[in-house]
């Protein structure tokens, strides 16, 4: 019986899976950028017998170069994939299946940056709003707040162009982001406030607080758009009072470096180009460092400021 199969356009890429995503499909490319293959857990005995504890890289999930350049990736009670060294094909095991859309985040995330990464892409920790046509860039570690900001703005109107990875291409001489998943991920409390139509589930993963809320077509951005400012967000801290500052080139470089998507993959061809890409972005666009109190209240001020400074 032939299996079926889905087309999906995303990051500038066109992806063919035999697991239905959660966002609109749409016509199929010949031949796709990457393709989702599904796998049993059999099918990944012998990776998993041939590694230890010790083999596999720590944190929220843990991953090993294997021998043939493929990478494998686990997340230890839910999920585990399997990225080809040239990062065409991921092929997926789903092991506990109440986790459908942590899987597909997890898929569409961090196992899918390393297929971007083998691509010759370089993925940023971001998340982008449309305003105007053009894209506004907020960078920072999980927890500092992007996506909160940006949930902010589409309750004002704007649209969400991608939530926690972004692509740049650069298209005519103009620097491009690229449109990711309709969903947005927020701690519960912030979703409550931030987008109160909404309804939504407590975490699926007792593993990550947040939830994921789904995007309506008119509250994300489905084409690619010129970028037209970054945003560094610091931590969180106790600070009064907002501020917006322009950083200088070398802070510039040094934090773009430090919003890399995936610090996993340390070669050095991936290296070399993300030093030239942080390069070419930083000398290119503005770069902004934003602080404010972590407060609610403090959303509508800071989305004002931002706006009066990107705005013509």
């Amino acid at each position: 019986m032939t299996t079926a199969v889905h087309d999906y356009s995303l990051y500038g890429l066109s992806l063919r899976s035999e697991i239905p995503l959660t966002f609109p499909e749409c016509r199929p490319a010949a031949p796709p950028d990457v393709t989702f293959t599904l796998a049993t857990s059999e099918s990944f005995a012998d990776i998993r017998a041939a590694l230890s504890d010790a083999d596999m890289s720590g944190g929220w999930y843990r991953h090993r170069v294997l021998a043939d350049g493929s990478v494998f990736v686990s997340v230890p009670d839910y999920c585990d994939f399997v990225i080809s060294s040239d990062g065409r094909a991921v092929a997926c095991c789903l092991e506990d299946p109440a986790s459908v859309e942590w899987f597909q985040t997890y898929l569409l995330g961090i196992v899918l940056s390393f297929a971007l990464l083998k691509l010759g892409h370089e993925p940023l920790h971001a998340a982008v709003v449309v305003v105007e046509g053009k894209g506004i860039a907020f960078l920072g570690d999980s927890g500092y707040g992007k996506s909160t900001l940006a949930a902010s703005f589409v309750r004002e109107g704007y649209r969400i162009l991608t939530d926690d990875l972004l692509i740049i291409r650069e298209i005519d001489g103009v620097l491009y982001a690229l449109p990711g998943p309709p969903r947005i991920k927020l701690f519960p409390q912030m979703a409550r406030s931030v987008q109160p139509q909404k309804r939504f589930d407590e975490p699926a993963d007792p593993d990550n607080e947040k939830v994921i809320l789904p995007l309506e077509r008119h509250e994300m951005h489905f084409a690619p758009v010129p970028l037209d400012a970054f945003f560094i967000l610091d931590e969180p801290q106790g600070t009064a009072r907002l501020s917006i500052v322009r950083l200088s080139p070398r802070e510039s470089f040094l934090a773009m470096l430090a919003a890399t998507f995936n610090t996993r993959l340390r070669t050095h061809d991936r290296l070399h180009r993300q030093f030239a890409a942080a390069n070419k972005w930083t000398a290119r666009l503005p770069v902004r460092r934003i602080r404010y109190p972590r407060t609610l209240a403090m959303l509508d001020e800071v989305r004002g400021a931002i706006l009066a400074g990107v705005q013509p």
